[in-house]
């Protein structure tokens, strides 16, 4: 049950609440609230999110493995533009104990056939309620997600999960951090997750996106965040999408600046440097959003800055759906 009265649509046994709204075409979300408005009330210096609320160490999560309660686990490897599959191959030859496989591209996202929507837009709630069932994902029963080196799908994940109202965390390190610990892993599957007992309800809406048009006014009355790798974001070069460049107003930090070597986040300090010019437009009651190329690695800067008590906005279209709309002007170069 997703938890938004108004509308009710029935998933087999669960009761799923949606509520339309006069003149919009989808689920009426919290986060709709949350907007550029909502946004400006979270500042660096007055949040008081820290990186235990988003994070675990390797080390922590192999104790509360051995608690009689654990957490649930889920394995979302994922690289962009590899075969479907890849992931959960990687999952099936070896894997942290009691995790299951939920697949980003099924589950946490959606494809609707539009190149405006982008390419990786948020997802179809029921197929979003419909996948953590499966993976056993239960109310009362916090969520751990990991990936691997170079993939953003755990932060995505993590994004999703927090946005529908699941607590969840980041295993900070991902896989490699489990078995750098001396940690083992396991060819041993749980049994299906939707035999597992108890119920789960999803509050759409926890954490705050923005459209196209609110992505614009963002850029001018706060600041827009684009993570995209340098060359992309000045418009030298562009492999996916149809226009090369940028938001116009938007600020490049590149997400590569929001991994250490070894794909933890990196120290507090370490991030205050490299986000100082973004910290100081949120001191000063501005807005911030992020976007990417598809809003898939973005999530990994609005997870970094929750860590120092800011709250980005989303943009799930990102570039691919910007780029798309011939409408939408573009800027090139470094940004001013």
């Amino acid at each position: 049950m997703y938890d938004t009265p108004g509308h009710n649509v029935n998933l087999g046994a669960e009761l799923v609440t949606r509520s339309i709204s006069a003149g919009d075409s989808g689920v009426s979300m919290r986060g709709r609230t949350l907007r550029l408005t909502g946004m400006t009330s979270a500042t660096a210096s007055t949040a008081s999110t820290d990186r235990s609320a988003v994070l675990v160490s390797a080390a922590e999560l192999a104790q509360a493995l051995a608690d009689a309660q654990p957490p649930t686990v889920l394995d979302v490897r994922w690289r962009l533009g590899e075969p479907a599959g890849s992931g959960q191959a990687r999952y099936a030859a070896a894997h942290l104990p009691g995790a299951r496989w939920i697949d980003l591209e099924t589950v946490l996202t959606r494809h609707t056939g539009d190149p405006r929507d982008g390419r990786h837009p948020l997802p179809d709630v029921a197929t979003l309620y419909a996948g953590l069932l499966a993976a056993g994902v239960r109310d009362g029963r916090p969520v751990v997600v990991y990936d691997e080196g170079g993939s953003f799908a755990a932060s995505r994940a993590w994004w999703v999960l927090t946005w529908a109202g699941i607590p969840t965390r980041v295993l900070d390190g991902g896989i490699d951090a489990w078995t750098d610990s001396g940690q083992s892993l396991t060819l041993e599957q749980p049994g299906p997750g939707g035999a597992e007992p108890g119920r789960l309800h999803l509050t759409l809406g926890c954490l705050p996106t923005i459209t196209a048009d609110e992505a614009a006014a963002l850029a001018e009355s706060g600041v827009l965040v684009d993570v995209r790798a340098p060359e992309r974001y000045r418009g030298e070069l562009e492999p996916l999408d149809p226009v090369a460049g940028h938001i116009p107003g938007s600020v490049n930090v590149p997400v590569t600046n929001l991994f250490t070597v070894a794909g933890a986040l990196p120290e507090e300090s370490t991030l205050r440097e490299r986000l100082a010019g973004v910290l100081h437009r949120a001191d000063a009651g501005g807005p911030v959003g992020t976007y990417c190329g598809s809003g898939v690695s973005a999530a990994q800067a609005v997870l970094a800055l929750r860590t120092l008590g800011v709250d980005a906005a989303l943009f799930p279209g990102s570039w691919s759906a910007w780029s798309n709309d011939p409408t939408r002007p573009s800027a090139t170069g470094h940004s001013s």
